[in-house]
């Protein structure tokens, strides 16, 4: 008689973490929103430990903030955080660029047209979000450095959250920072593809940079090549303020 294969057990925190990361991400919970265990764990159907599991690691991830009253909210990023994520991103990301191109295939090249294609042809600011890290993640994983992953994970979701929050926040100025980031995209691609680690790193640095003068008004302005198409709005600093 075949022996029966244990079925993986269910890990419920992981699956509400995912369920509760996309909604954030994609806005259905709004920055600030209180997060209520009790709620959500009647909306999932499972106690409250799972759901408290979860929730602690999403503030780990820095997607919520625990009050000292015991509430759960989704996180507030001020400017002063975006500013800080997109710098700290330079700093990891320019060595992931540089590691990469001295590890860079083909095979990669091909991952990253295909990547670039599908951004060009997302619907809205939540998917285009998640390919773009995505692409970024792909790019640092390639250097192969472990350790540079991780700490470049302890941001990627905060930065996924904002990123899809200027989009929405945007409007109809949202076409052209997609526009703005594809376009650096392929200069990146360009720069992996030469197998040149100090152009691509800073090709990279360049064109986070640019990301930060799109999301941070008071930032330095980016080299001309980074420049948007058309001036960003006004009230980017008043929206920001909404985080």
């Amino acid at each position: 008689m075949p022996k029966v294969q244990p079925q993986p057990r269910r890990n419920l925190a992981d699956e509400i973490v995912l369920q509760l990361r996309g909604k954030i991400i994609s806005g259905a919970f709004k920055p600030g929103e209180a997060l209520a265990e009790p709620v959500l764990a009647k909306y999932f159907g499972v106690s409250r430990a799972p759901v408290r599991e979860a929730m602690i690691e999403l503030e780990r991830a820095g997607l919520v903030q625990f009050e000292a009253s015991g509430r759960t909210r989704v996180r507030i990023l001020e400017e002063k955080d975006i500013a800080e994520i997109l710098e700290t991103r330079i700093a990891l990301e320019s060595m992931g660029a540089r590691l990469a191109a001295m590890r860079w295939t083909a095979e990669d090249s091909r991952w990253i047209e295909k990547s670039i294609a599908a951004q060009e042809k997302a619907l809205t600011g939540a998917e285009f979000s998640r390919l773009d890290i995505a692409m970024h993640e792909h790019i640092m994983k390639r250097g192969g450095n472990e350790r540079l992953v991780v700490l470049w994970q302890c941001v990627r979701w905060q930065f996924e959250m904002a990123l899809a929050f200027i989009h929405r926040l945007q409007g109809e100025m949202a076409h052209d920072l997609r526009r703005f980031t594809v376009d650096w995209h392929w200069k990146v691609l360009e720069a992996l593809s030469a197998r040149k680690p100090e152009v691509a790193a800073k090709v990279m640095a360049q064109h986070i940079t640019g990301s930060l003068e799109w999301s941070v008004p008071e930032a330095a302005e980016p080299p001309p090549a980074a420049a948007p198409l058309h001036r960003k709005s006004r009230s980017a600093k008043r929206m920001l303020g909404c985080f």
